[in-house]
């Protein structure tokens, strides 16, 4: 997603000459200095520095380089200039993409592609196509993805743009590896290699070898993996490519571990985790050092400021020193006048004394008034100790009721014995965000069937709870009253009661009440699974590859689909397969070096690296790894996952 700048900048360089030399010493200045002279700068003489600021803040500082891409798409609006405003278009959809925002990415990316058209600039069709299909990749929107992918092939293929069409093909490799098609993306990433081969970028056959030896560890060819790795590491080592040869490291500690070569594998974690603390030091020294220049400059106005008022003081003083001192002058000569007269004068003294009482008895009735301001002050200080006191006393109130609904609904939950009789070989892993949880387990035995439910209510705390109450009654009534045990049918007939209910209690907002569910029924006598679910997928290891069953994107509760019936999938099972249910407060907690959301991919990944360990400590590596990632991040929801072995 690499933006171009513009050879409009040519122009205007030639128009403005003192731009060149504040442009070349901005490269090389502080970013706050840049941004004073974009501040100080009128029209077109802000372009150059919006160019600087929003190419540095894209890696930096998503949120700024939004801020600035808008301001400088409105003046690129008024000079009616294609070249700033598909710029803009380009950084836009790269920020919103950094920021997760994948539509709004996505759009960006559309005008992009929409202007280029106009222009009908087949270069810039090749790269709209690529970023699209990347965002696409994110969206989980594979088959788009692919499109945008072959668009842009095709047209690189006609420009004979080798480096277009290799970083084409690496994108496809990187898209089937994301779908476990591990082969096709070796092939992929070969043909990719092939070309950088043949044009010796160098960076490119150190990227290709990396990706290879990744893929051949995921295939098991792990002699292959080290080869590939190791040609990647030589061209690293020769042009410093850090990056690159921290995840070579990272790769051949992997391998050499599944190759039970405990000497070899621990010297490339050492490597790999000082490249890693070299590089989160390094970051750290710079935000440090950002910060630093910061606080000096904050530290500088504010030293101004106080300046400024002191001075503003010392002449108020000196007029005021003026001021006394030409009254005192004044009243000098008066006193002098008022000697010489003073027996003429006498009875204006006396209006003065009248005058002088009068001004006395004002003062003694402010001083009464004061008092009574401060009377009523202690008062409301009084009160409003006794308001604080009141409602501490109604916080301690309404968290021990809040402890007493926790022990209500823990009541309602499958008891220990009942778990692990249907779980058998599995684990539950259950950790509110609140006292009382908007997540809830259910599990259950008819004839010779298991059934077990992971759902995630509307909200957490005491909204979710009461909702997790009428979810587990109704899946009691469903279940045992009512002898309904297809998972599809279960769901329709939770939708209904669900539905009816919130209708009868003036519920009737759409996407504010309802759920997320897993529901699967195990029969191990016919060896088979069924399986709905309700935003919630569920997800399976056979053969040490991970799979997943997508669950229908409605909820059960009002929405638009509220009609439509869930879908039932049935699947043959195997001794030896794991099954994993997941509400999305796993995936959504923030924390990590960057406090970015766990998200699902890092979630498949870790699932792969644990799903040979004992259930047990499966469910000791999630909360492990969920603690350390959140760190002293605030929990942002419920957490419930389950697995089941068969």
């Amino acid at each position: 997603m690499k933006n171009k700048i513009p050879a409009f900048l040519i122009f205007l360089f030639i128009l403005f000459p003192n731009l060149w030399t504040n442009y070349t010493i901005g490269q090389n200045s502080k970013i706050d200095s840049i941004e004073i002279i974009l501040d100080q700068s009128k029209g077109v003489e802000k372009i150059p520095y919006y160019y600087y600021l929003t190419d540095y803040y894209i890696y930096n500082a998503a949120d700024r380089a939004i801020e600035l891409a808008n301001e400088f798409l409105i003046l690129a609006e008024k000079v009616d200039s294609t070249e700033i405003i598909e710029y803009c278009y380009e950084i836009l959809g790269e920020a919103y993409f950094y920021q997760e925002d994948y539509n709004t990415s996505l759009n960006y990316f559309k005008r992009f592609l929409s202007l280029q058209r106009q222009q009908n600039d087949e270069k810039g069709l090749a790269r709209a196509y690529n970023n699209m299909g990347i965002i696409y990749r994110a969206l989980e929107n594979y088959e788009e993805a692919v499109l945008c992918y072959e668009k842009s092939l095709d047209i690189n293929k006609e420009l004979n743009d080798s480096n277009g069409i290799s970083s084409t093909y690496n994108n496809l490799g990187v898209l089937h590896e994301k779908l476990n098609l591990f082969g096709q993306a070796r092939d992929y990433y070969n043909k990719s290699l092939n070309i950088e081969l043949n044009i010796n970028h160098l960076d490119g056959i150190s990227t290709s070898y990396l990706n290879l030896g990744g893929i051949n560890f995921k295939l098991r060819n792990y002699n292959k993996a080290i080869e590939y790795c190791q040609k990647s590491i030589e061209i690293c080592d020769s042009l410093d490519f850090t990056h690159t040869l921290e995840l070579n490291y990272d790769i051949l500690y992997q391998t050499y571990k599944k190759l039970g070569k405990s000497d070899k594998a621990l010297s490339y974690l050492e490597q790999f985790y000082n490249l890693k603390n070299k590089r989160i030091n390094k970051e750290t020294n710079a935000h440090i050092a950002e910060l630093e220049i910061k606080y000096q400059n904050n530290k500088k106005e504010q030293e101004i400021e106080l300046l400024q008022k002191q001075k503003k003081q010392k002449s108020r003083l000196n007029y005021i020193g003026l001021s006394i001192l030409l009254l005192f002058t004044i009243l000098l000569i008066v006193l002098f006048s008022f000697n010489n007269i003073r027996r003429k004068k006498n009875k204006i003294l006396q209006i003065r004394n009248a005058e002088v009482l009068q001004q006395k008895e004002e003062i003694e009735a402010q001083r009464d008034e004061i008092e009574a301001q401060r009377d009523e002050i202690q008062r409301q200080k009084e009160l409003s100790e006794s308001q604080t006191e009141q409602i501490k006393k109604q916080n301690r109130d309404i968290t021990d009721s809040i402890e007493y609904a926790k022990h209500i609904q823990i009541a309602l939950f499958p008891d220990k014995i009942t778990l692990q009789k249907v779980l058998k070989d599995g684990f539950c892993l259950f950790k509110p965000k609140d006292i009382v949880s908007g997540d809830f387990y259910w599990v259950g035995q008819v004839e010779n069937k298991s059934i077990i439910v992971a759902a995630d209510c509307t909200g957490h705390g005491v909204p979710g709870a009461f909702m997790s109450i009428i979810g587990i009654n109704f899946l009691n009534e469903i279940i045992f009253d009512e002898e309904i045990i297809q998972p599809n049918l279960i769901l329709n007939e939770l939708r209904k009661k669900i539905i009816k209910t919130l209708v009868n209690a003036n519920r009737i907002e759409k996407s504010k009440d309802g759920m997320d569910v897993a529901l699967v029924v195990i029969d191990y006598d016919n060896m088979k699974l069924e399986y709905a679910g309700a935003y919630n997928h569920l997800y399976y290891i056979r053969d040490h590859m991970l799979n997943s069953i997508k669950a229908d994107r409605m909820p059960v509760g009002l929405s638009d689909k509220a009609i439509a019936p869930f879908t039932n999938h049935t699947l043959d099972i195997q001794k030896g397969d794991i099954f994993y249910m997941f509400t999305d407060g796993y995936a959504d907690q923030f924390g990590g070096p960057n406090r970015k959301k766990f998200r699902v991919g890092n979630l498949r990944e870790l699932l792969l690296d644990i799903h040979e360990k004992e259930m047990v400590e499966q469910k000791r590596a999630l909360f492990e790894t969920f603690i350390n990632w959140k760190g002293s991040e605030p929990q942002v929801d419920d957490v419930l996952s389950i697995g089941i072995k068969i």
